[in-house]
C-alpha cells in the first residue's frame, strides 16, 4: 500500500516549501562586538567618572580654599583702609577743635590723602537734624568736577536719617554714588562714647577700590544692610544696588557669629556659584567673593571632554579589531548554519570544510560526521515511516524503551469503516481497487494527521486512529471530532469528483463511511514480541469506540459517539442523543450520541428535529409508547430526511405497545451484535 510514501511526500514537500532559515536578532559577530564594546565603554566610563569624582571633588576644594583666603586678605586690607580713615578723620576733627584757624593743617590734609571729599563734626539740635559743628571740603574735588559746596551738604542732609544711627552708637558704611560724578562712599561714627557728636566723611571709592579690582572673581563689599559699597561694576553703585537676597550674602547678614564661611549657592540666573565672606568689623559690613562654578571647573570638563574623546577612538579601534576576529568566528559559523538548513532539507551531503584547527573547525568536522550518520539514520527511518507513522517513528526516535515499557494514557480512540465496502470491492478490478482505496485513504489519513492524530493502523478499508498517544495534544476529544466530521466533507467531495469523471462503480460513487468515537483511558505502547511489534491502544475504552463505529449501522449515522464524548465536545460541535444500550462484553449501559456539525454550522431545523428527538426518547423512556412515536414521526418530519435512529424507536415502541417491557424497565436496550 502507497498510503504512508504518499504522506511522508507531503510532509517533505512542505519542508521544502518553507523558506530559507535566517537568523533571529543580532549575529555572534554583532554580539561580540557588543559585548567587548560595552565592557570597554564600562569600564572607560568608571575608570572616567572615578577620575573625574575626585578632580572635581579636589578642584573644588582648592577653590573653597582659594576663595576664603582671598576674601579674608582682602578683608583684611578692607578693614585697615577703613581704620585709617577712621583714624585720620578723627586726628583732623580733633585738629579742628583745638586749632581756631587751621587753614594750613586742612590744606596739607586734603594734599596728602585726596580720596577725603568732605569730612565734619555734627551734632542733632533740638528739631532732629544734623548741624555742621566743625566741616572741612576738598576744594580741588569741587573745582574738578566743577560742584559747589551744597553740593556735597547734600548728600549728608538727604541721608541724615542713615547717618543719625550713629548717635545710638552704631557705625555706618553708605554707598552715596547716585547723583555723584564717580563712586563715592560715607562713613559716620561716634565721635566719642556719650554719643552726642558724630563724625561724617566722603571719600571717593579709590580708596578701597583697588581691592575690588580681580577679573577672575566677582567681589564686592556691602554693608550691614546689604546696600553695595564696592563692586568693579560702578554702574550697579550708581544705581544703589542691595545684595541683600544674595544667597552668600543673606548668609553673612543673618549669622552674626560668623566671621568669614565659604559656600556654594545658586543664584536666581540659575547659574551655580562658590562664594566666600569676611566681615571687616565696621558697621557689620563685609567682603564677600563669588565665582561661576562653570567658569572655574572648566578645567574638569575639559579633561572629561579629552577622556571621553580617548574613549569613543578606543571604542572605534576596538570595534575594528574584534569585527576582523568575530569574522573568524561567525564565517564559520555562519557556514555551519546554512549546512544545517541543508540537513533540514534532507540533504546530508553538505559542501563545507574546516577553516581552522580550533573548536569551531573540530566542529566542523563533527558536524560532517554528523550528516554522515544522520543520512543513515534518516534511511532508517523513512524505511519505517512507510510502515509506522511518523509521530510514532520519531517518538520511537527519541526513547523507544519508553514506548516499548507502554503507558495507560487518556485518549480519544478513532474507528472508522466504509459501508458495504465488501461489495464494491467485488466489483473492481484489482487495480481500481487500490486506486480507489489509496484516494480515499490517503485523503482520510491527511484529515487525520491534521488534527494531530496518530494513524494506529489499516484494517482493509478500516482506520484506527489514537489522539493523544504517544504525543500530548491538546483537546484531544474536539480535534478527534473535528477530524472525524472533515472526513464526512471531504468523502462527499471525493464522491462527487468520482461521478463527473466517471470513476470506479456507481456503489463506490455512492459509498458511505461510519466513524466511531470516544475517549477514556487506554494502554498504549508497542505491542508484540521483541522482534516484531506494532504501537497500538487497548482496553475497554478503544473496545467501546469500534462498537460504536459498528453501531453506527443500525442507526443509520455517520458519526456515533460515547457519553464522556459528548460531554467533552458539546460545548463546541453539535450533537445529539440517540439512545441508551448496552453493548455486547460489557455490562454497564451506555449513551449514545450523534455527532453532527459544528456548532456554528447547525440548521434551524436540525437544531429543533434534535429537540424533538430528544422529548420523544424522554416518553419512550417513560414508556408512553403513542406520544413517544408521535413526536419520533415529528422530529423526522422537521429533519427533512429518512431518520434511521428514529424510525427504529418508532419500531421498538410499537414493540413494547404489545411485549411490555415490564415496571422494572430501566430503559437500556442490550445490543445482541457486536
Amino acid at each position: 500500500m502507497n498510503l504512508q510514501n504518499t504522506t511522508n511526500e507531503k510532509i517533505i514537500q512542505e519542508v521544502e516549501q518553507k523558506p530559507t532559515v535566517k537568523p533571529k536578532g543580532f549575529t555572534i559577530q554583532i554580539k561580540l562586538m557588543g559585548i567587548i564594546s560595552l565592557m570597554f565603554i564600562l569600564t572607560s566610563s568608571a575608570i572616567i567618572f572615578i577620575a573625574s569624582y575626585f578632580f572635581r571633588t579636589r578642584t573644588e576644594q582648592i577653590i573653597e580654599e582659594k576663595n576664603l583666603k582671598n576674601v579674608i586678605i582682602i578683608g583684611e586690607k578692607v578693614q585697615r583702609d577703613i581704620s585709617a580713615v577712621i583714624d585720620k578723620a578723627t586726628q583732623m576733627i580733633l585738629i579742628l577743635e583745638k586749632d581756631a584757624n587751621p587753614t594750613g593743617f586742612i590744606s596739607l590734609f586734603f594734599k596728602n590723602d585726596p580720596d577725603f571729599i568732605l569730612l565734619g563734626l555734627y551734632y542733632k539740635n533740638e528739631e532732629g537734624k544734623l548741624i555742621p559743628k566743625k566741616e572741612i571740603i576738598n576744594q580741588s574735588y569741587l573745582d574738578e568736577y566743577q560742584l559747589q559746596k551744597s553740593d556735597l551738604e547734600n548728600i549728608v542732609a538727604l541721608n541724615q536719617s542713615i547717618f543719625q544711627r550713629s548717635f545710638d552708637g552704631e557705625s555706618m558704611l553708605y554707598n552715596a554714588s547716585p547723583g555723584s560724578k564717580e563712586p563715592v562712599f560715607v562713613l559716620s561714627f561716634p565721635q566719642k562714647d556719650d554719643n552726642k557728636e558724630i563724625i561724617i566723611s566722603i571719600l571717593k571709592l579709590d580708596k578701597i577700590e583697588s581691592s575690588f579690582k580681580d577679573k577672575n572673581n566677582i567681589t564686592f563689599l556691602v554693608n550691614g544692610d546689604g546696600m553695595l559699597i564696592a563692586h568693579p561694576d560702578e554702574q550697579l553703585l550708581f544705581s544703589s544696588a542691595n545684595f541683600s537676597d544674595n544667597e552668600i550674602v543673606k548668609f553673612m547678614l543673618t549669622d552674626a557669629k560668623a566671621k568669614n564661611l565659604n559656600k556654594k549657592f545658586s543664584e536666581a540666573d540659575g547659574k551655580r556659584y562658590f562664594g566666600a565672606f569676611s566681615k571687616i568689623g565696621f558697621a557689620n559690613s563685609g567682603v564677600v567673593t563669588m565665582i561661576e562654578e562653570d567658569i572655574v571647573m572648566e578645567p574638569v570638563y575639559r579633561v572629561q571632554r579629552i577622556n571621553l574623546y580617548i574613549m569613543i577612538i578606543g571604542v572605534s579601534l576596538s570595534l575594528i579589531v574584534i569585527f576582523i576576529l568575530a569574522k573568524t568566528i561567525s564565517n564559520p559559523v555562519i557556514a555551519l548554519l546554512y549546512a544545517t538548513v541543508e540537513i533540514a532539507k534532507g540533504n546530508f551531503r553538505v559542501q563545507i570544510k574546516p577553516t581552522s584547527k580550533d573548536e569551531v573547525g573540530l566542529l566542523t568536522n563533527y558536524f560532517i560526521t554528523m550528516g554522515e550518520g544522520l543520512e543513515e539514520r534518516e534511511k532508517v527511518k523513512s524505511i519505517l515511516g512507510n510502515m509506522i507513522d511518523p509521530v510514532v517513528v520519531g517518538e520511537a526516535m527519541k526513547d523507544m524503551a519508553a514506548l516499548k515499557r507502554g503507558s495507560e494514557k487518556q485518549i480519544t480512540a478513532f474507528f472508522s469503516d466504509v459501508a458495504g465496502f465488501s461489495t464494491i470491492s467485488e466489483q473492481l478490478t484489482s487495480v481500481d481497487l487500490a486506486a480507489l482505496l489509496n484516494e480515499y485513504l490517503s485523503a482520510m489519513t491527511l484529515l487525520l494527521k491534521k488534527y494531530d492524530g496518530v494513524l494506529d493502523k489499516y484494517i482493509g478499508d478500516a482506520i484506527v486512529g489514537i489522539f493523544n498517544a504517544p504525543v500530548e495534544v491538546e483537546n484531544h476529544p474536539l480535534k478527534a471530532g473535528l477530524a472525524s466530521l472533515d472526513m464526512i466533507a471531504k468523502l462527499k467531495d471525493l464522491k462527487i469528483y468520482w461521478s463527473e469523471n466517471n470513476l470506479y462503480t456507481k456503489e463506490a460513487q455512492e459509498m458511505d463511511v461510519r466513524i466511531g468515537l470516544n475517549i477514556g483511558p487506554a494502554k498504549v505502547g508497542f505491542m508484540g514480541t521483541d522482534a516484531l511489534a506494532s504501537y497500538t491502544m487497548m482496553g475497554d475504552t478503544v473496545n467501546l469506540a469500534a462498537r460504536l463505529e459498528a453501531a453506527g449501522k443500525d442507526y443509520g449515522v455517520n458519526i456515533l459517539i460515547s457519553e464522556s464524548m459528548n460531554q467533552a465536545v458539546e460545548s463546541n460541535l453539535f450533537t445529539r442523543g440517540l439512545d441508551l444500550v448496552r453493548v455486547k462484553g460489557k455490562n454497564e449501559p451506555v449513551k449514545l450520541f450523534e455527532l453532527i456539525a459544528r456548532k456554528a454550522e447547525a440548521t434551524s431545523s436540525m437544531i429543533e428535529s434534535s429537540q424533538i428527538y430528544q422529548d420523544a426518547f424522554t416518553l419512550y423512556l417513560k414508556q408512553e409508547w403513542d406520544k413517544s412515536i408521535e413526536l419520533f414521526k415529528k422530529s423526522i418530519q422537521v429533519r427533512g430526511y429518512k431518520d434511521k435512529s428514529a424510525n427504529m424507536l418508532i419500531e421498538r415502541c410499537n414493540y413494547y405497545k404489545t411485549s411490555s417491557p415490564g415496571s422494572d424497565w430501566d430503559g437500556v436496550f442490550t445490543r445482541k451484535t457486536k
